[in-house]
C-alpha cells in the first residue's frame, strides 16, 4: 500500500477566529500566513525523509481551513523544495477551472516536478461553487466537459477547436506537453455514479473520500464493474482512499484525542447561505437520487488507534475498499499546533509505514 500525506497549509494563530464561511479578508494575520506557507515545505520534506509516497493538495477558497487556493502555485512551491516524493494534486476543482490553462499549467508542473505529478479532477462542494458565482446545479455537468477537454488538451498531437455547452475555444493547442508518457497518473474524484461512470469509460484512476469502508466498498465495486463493461480492470493503485485519521502511541491515547474532535465543520457556512444550499441540494437530490450534502457538519474520523490498531484498520480498508494508495489527513484534535501535527507525521512513518507495504 501506498502512502500520501495531504497537506492543508495549517493556518494557525494566535488570535480566535469568526466560526464561518466565507471568512471576513480582515481576520487573516500575515504573520501566521507565512508559516503556514513555511511549513508546507517543511512538513513535506519530513514526509519524504519518512518514506511517504506522495504529499497532497486540494483546492479550496475563503477559509483558513485548507489554505491553498491555487493548486498550482502551492505545487509548484513544494516540488521546487523536495526531491523524490511524487506531486498530488487532488484536486483542482474542474467546473469553476479554465480547463485549457489548467492542462497547460499540470502540464508545466509535471515538467518542473521531472514527472512526479499525479492529477485528480474534483467537482467541489455546493459552497465552492459559490466562489466565482456559478450555479451549483451545472457543476455535474461542468465538471465531466472540463475533464473531458483536459484529457483530449494533452492527447492531441494537432490543435483542435471546442465547442462544448460549457467550454468555448476555437484553437486548442497545449504547450508544453506533460512529461510522463503516454499521460500522468489521473484519477476522478467522487463517490457519485458519474464519477465512477467517467473514471471507467476513460481508463482513469478513481478517488473516494471520507465514508465508511463498507460505503466506499460499495462505490469502488460499481467503478469495477463499470471498467469491465469497457473492457479493462484496475488495479489497486487505481484507487485512492483520502481519509481522517487520530494516531497516537496507545489506543486509549487516541480515543481520548477523537472526543475532542469537532462534531461541526472548523468553518461552517453563514446560516443563510447553508439553508439556501440545503435547499437546493435537497431538490438536487430529489432529482437524482442521491445523498444529501454534508453541511455545516465535520467529516468523520476513519482511521484511529496506536500504531497496532492503525495496521489492522488499513487492512480492513484495501479488503473493503480496494485502495492500493490511502490519502491521510492528520488530525490533532484540541490542538493547531504544527509540532503536534509533525509528530502524530513521524509516529506513522516510523511504526505503521514500514509495516503495510505489502498489503
Amino acid at each position: 500500500m501506498q502512502v500520501s500525506y495531504f497537506e492543508t497549509g495549517r493556518y494557525h494563530a494566535s488570535t480566535n477566529l469568526p466560526r464561518q464561511w466565507p471568512m471576513p479578508a480582515d481576520a487573516y494575520d500575515r504573520g501566521a500566513g507565512l508559516r503556514a506557507f513555511q511549513g508546507m515545505i517543511e512538513r513535506s520534506r519530513f514526509v519524504e525523509e519518512l518514506g511517504y509516497d506522495w504529499v497532497s493538495l486540494s483546492e479550496h477558497h475563503y477559509s483558513p481551513r485548507i489554505l491553498t487556493p491555487s493548486l498550482p502555485i502551492a505545487a509548484a512551491y513544494i516540488a521546487s523544495q523536495v526531491r523524490n516524493i511524487k506531486i498530488a494534486l487532488l484536486g483542482p476543482i474542474v467546473p469553476q477551472s479554465n480547463p485549457v490553462l489548467l492542462a497547460e499549467e499540470m502540464a508545466m508542473l509535471d515538467n518542473m516536478a521531472e514527472g512526479r505529478l499525479i492529477v485528480g479532477m474534483l467537482r467541489g462542494t455546493t459552497n465552492e461553487m459559490m466562489t466565482y458565482d456559478l450555479n451549483p446545479g451545472e457543476s455535474r455537468e461542468r465538471t465531466d466537459e472540463g475533464m473531458e477537454l483536459i484529457l483530449r488538451a494533452w492527447k492531441e498531437t494537432q490543435p483542435f477547436g471546442w465547442q462544448g455547452r460549457y467550454f468555448h475555444y476555437r484553437t486548442v493547442s497545449v504547450w508544453p506537453r506533460p512529461l510522463q508518457e503516454p499521460l500522468p497518473p489521473i484519477y476522478a474524484l467522487g463517490t457519485s455514479q458519474e464519477a465512477s461512470d467517467f473514471a471507467a469509460r476513460h481508463h482513469v484512476g478513481l478517488g473516494v473520500s471520507f465514508g465508511p469502508f463498507d460505503v466506499m466498498g460499495k462505490v469502488t465495486a460499481y467503478y469495477r464493474e463499470q471498467c469491465a463493461r469497457y473492457d479493462w480492470q484496475p488495479e489497486p493503485h487505481d484507487i485512492v482512499y483520502r481519509a481522517n485519521i487520530v494516531i497516537a502511541e496507545t489506543d486509549e491515547k487516541a480515543q481520548q484525542l477523537v472526543q475532542q474532535y469537532p462534531r461541526e465543520a472548523a468553518f461552517p457556512l453563514k446560516a443563510a447561505v447553508a439553508a439556501a444550499l440545503l435547499e437546493l441540494d435537497q431538490r438536487t437530490v430529489a432529482g437524482q437520487g442521491r445523498r444529501s450534502a454534508n453541511v455545516n457538519r465535520a467529516l468523520p474520523i476513519n482511521f484511529c488507534g496506536g500504531p497496532d490498531e492503525i495496521v489492522v484498520q488499513l487492512k480492513e480498508a484495501r479488503e473493503q475498499i480496494g485502495c492500493g494508495v490511502v490519502d491521510l489527513s492528520f488530525q490533532t484534535p484540541g490542538s493547531e499546533d504544527p509540532d503536534d501535527l509533525m509528530e502524530t507525521l513521524e509516529l506513522f512513518g516510523k511504526k505503521v509505514l514500514p509495516r503495510i507495504r505489502d498489503i
